[in-house]
């Protein structure tokens, strides 16, 4: 008997560690949602929340939706837990937007989780490559990015990327780029929220809702409904939402719109503009611009409110962010539109056709934008397909359609079969490791991927590893997947221009013929 109750308490003892070791091997989500899952880590609750969304937007979701901050890395344990929390998780993430992010390139200050709180970096915290086993032992790590150009909007906010599976590097990113995020928080409440009316103005609707939030909540909701909350442009739709606030029952005195001000600075969340700008196509006047309450008395920093009372008119006035009340969400046309051109190079624009073609289909719709399926010529080629796969403004994809067919050969003699790679646009051969003796030394070699060629894989695919990493290989043609498109920039442009006139000799008068001249300028056409 003492066997048997000694064995049930090694049982017992062995069950208890294979648990605790599951959970200490594992990232275990604490609860699940189709677009979002939560951990706990020392204390603290970290939200990854599958949604696409700029920078800014995702720390407004954290405030205002999940009550919390965009997750704070400040020390390697931190990252180290999310990046193998992201390595585990049922949605497939290479990055996340975090907590960290500079002003601009000229920010002394850098990048820094907040006030104070600086995210480190220098040359020393720089991976050389993204297989370097540093990545293991240092804090904090960054992906090396000196050989990417510097994006005209710079690269001023943090995402976590993950290396070698469940490795944590941060990333510099363009805030403007849509991505998921990761949130922090200690608690979450939910609030029931009622749509009470609505205003259609400005080629758009406003909605106006009662449900009394902050004002990080009601910019929340909004965003998380696709809207914004309110811009108010223009004098008649300030009135026509001041009278349907009026005649509501009961009526609403005061409700949050979507401007904020921080340190004298007062902009609109979704453009960015100033609220102090004159708005186009307003009824407005520089004297009666911005309608605040009090305009030689404004506060410097807090939220903004439209102020309704009976017999005044509604006015724009200053508060406490974090009071309750009623607010307002515009849908429709953002009041100033943010114009996104295709990456570019001197050479090509690189245009990501979000749409699943077989590799023949994909050609050929490339060819109706006058352009090319695109083709690994050089590495710099390589970096710009990785740059539009892995920065796109919408989420990253990991494969693409590249040109590129496989040519079986047979001789007739020694049955001796034999493949070779080519670009059927262009006619040229894809240099490739197994023919590496018909190619010239310092020829470019796309990374290729250690497999044997057959014909059942002979449309030539591009993956993206980590996260300027490529590899190529062979697929199925019938494969349905993602392509990027080469289009060729327009030329120096012709002109005929008259050559100058010589002086006419004594016996003749004959003028000189035309002669060309390159201009400096591109066809417009």
């Amino acid at each position: 008997m003492a066997a048997i109750l000694e064995y049930f308490f090694v049982f017992i003892l062995f069950f208890y560690s294979c648990s605790a070791s599951y959970r200490e091997q594992y990232r275990v989500p604490q609860v699940t949602s189709p677009k979002w899952e939560s951990y706990v880590f020392n204390n603290k609750e970290y939200i990854v929340q599958v949604m696409a969304v700029n920078w800014e937007n995702a720390k407004i979701l954290c405030r205002g939706y999940h009550n919390g901050t965009l997750a704070i890395l400040d020390t390697r344990e931190k990252a180290e837990f999310l990046a193998e929390a992201l390595s585990e998780s049922q949605f497939s993430l290479s990055s996340v937007w975090v907590g960290a992010r500079r002003d601009s390139a000229e920010d002394a200050a850098g990048y820094r989780w907040g006030p104070g709180m600086e995210l480190r970096r220098t040359a020393l915290d720089v991976l050389a490559s993204e297989q370097e086993e540093n990545v293991a032992r240092h804090y904090p790590v960054w992906l090396n990015r000196t050989h990417v150009p510097v994006p005209e909007t710079g690269a001023d906010c943090v995402a976590l990327e993950r290396v070698n599976h469940d490795r944590p590097v941060f990333l510099d990113l363009p805030c403007h780029l849509e991505r998921a995020f990761a949130c922090e928080r200690d608690a979450h409440e939910m609030i029931r929220v009622t749509e009470v009316n609505n205003v259609r103005c400005r080629n758009g609707l406003y909605r106006l809702y009662d449900g009394k939030m902050d004002w990080h909540q009601s910019a929340a909701y909004c965003v998380l409904r696709g809207m914004a909350l309110a811009n108010i442009a223009s004098l008649r739709c300030l009135r026509k939402l001041g009278m349907t606030m009026l005649k509501n029952r009961p009526s609403i005195e005061n409700a949050w719109v979507g401007a904020k001000g921080n340190l004298g600075r007062w902009t609109w969340i979704d453009t960015g503009v100033s609220l102090f700008s004159m708005p186009a196509y307003t009824d407005a006047t520089v004297d009666t611009w911005p309608p605040m309450r009090d305009r030689n008395n404004i506060k410097q920093s807090g939220c903004l409110q439209l102020d309704r009372h009976a017999s005044h008119t509604p006015v724009f006035l200053e508060s406490r962010c974090e009071r309750k009340m009623q607010f307002i969400c515009y849908e429709g046309s953002a009041s100033q539109m943010v114009t996104q051109t295709a990456p570019s190079d001197d050479m090509y624009y690189y245009v990501l056709v979000r749409q699943l073609l077989y590799w023949q289909h994909a050609n050929l719709n490339c060819a109706k934008l006058n352009g090319t399926l695109a083709f690994l010529d050089n590495s710099d080629i390589l970096i710009q397909l990785l740059l539009v796969m892995g920065e796109n403004k919408e989420e990253p994809i990991e494969h693409i359609w590249i040109a590129g067919r496989l040519n079986m050969t047979k001789d007739i003699l020694t049955d001796t079969v034999s493949y070779s790679w080519y670009n059927p646009n262009n006619g040229k051969r894809i240099p490739d490791p197994k023919a590496v003796d018909n190619f010239h030394p310092g020829t470019y070699m796309p990374p290729w991927l250690d497999e044997e060629y057959t014909m059942d894989n002979s449309c030539l695919n591009l993956d993206r590893q980590d996260h300027l990493v490529g590899l190529v290989y062979g697929l199925p043609c019938d494969t349905a997947q993602y392509s990027i498109c080469m289009i060729e920039k327009a030329p120096p442009k012709v002109v005929q221009t008259p050559a100058p006139l010589a002086p006419p000799p004594a016996s003749s008068a004959e003028l000189q013929s035309p002669a060309t001249a390159n201009t400096e300028g591109y066809d417009s056409s």
